[in-house]
């Protein structure tokens, strides 16, 4: 928006600038033709006058044209703060920062993908301890090997079945287990007020 006001301020100067060519022209053009009617004027003073006028037009036009180039200097450099072409220093290096940034994110998910990898395996390995209840040297070294050394994700996935499997078998003994407590609280219970009742 800035530089459309700068440019209507220029096109008014040229404007101006065209007016006072143009007077200029006229004035010349008055002193070149020849009068027709009889003015009693000496010439010196005439010619004096006629100086003082192009002096005055002449410092105007310069003092015009200095602050029309000074204008013409600011927008010039206002248009290259605002302009970003393909081919600009500042497009390229904001380019190639978000070409860095992208680049660093890309590697931070990675690792991060690869730690979240690393916790499942030795959450797995817990759970799979848990299950069998002890652990032994051999099976330990049988796990690192499946897991790090000779990663096998079809064994791997094969203990995550046996353990998923062992843990729903105890969430649903843990369930039987509380039904049985619950009947037989709830039996005793009727078992005190059939013997109060007696």
């Amino acid at each position: 928006m800035a530089t459309t006001d700068n440019e209507n301020i220029l096109m008014m100067f040229e404007e101006i600038n065209q007016k006072l060519d143009k007077t200029h022209l006229q004035i010349e053009k008055i002193g070149k033709q020849p009068s027709k009617e009889i003015i009693e004027i000496n010439n010196d003073e005439l010619i004096a006058e006629i100086r003082q006028v192009k002096t005055v037009i002449g410092v105007l036009n310069n003092e015009q044209f200095d602050r029309l180039s000074k204008l013409e200097t600011v927008l010039r450099k206002e248009k290259r703060r605002i302009d970003f072409s393909p081919t600009s220093i500042n497009t390229m290096l904001i380019v190639l920062g978000f070409m860095v940034i992208i680049l660093g994110l890309t590697l931070w998910v990675s690792l991060l993908k690869s730690e979240n990898e690393m916790y499942s395996d030795n959450d797995l390995k817990y759970r799979y301890i848990q299950m069998i209840g002890h652990a032994t040297k051999e099976e330990m070294a049988t796990m690192d090997t499946i897991f790090y050394f000779h990663r096998n994700n079809k064994k791997i996935k094969e203990l995550r079945k046996q353990v998923e499997i062992f843990e729903d078998n105890i969430k649903q003994r843990a369930r039987v287990i509380e039904q049985e407590e619950r009947l037989k609280r709830k039996k005793e219970a009727l078992d005190k007020i059939i013997t109060i009742s007696k």
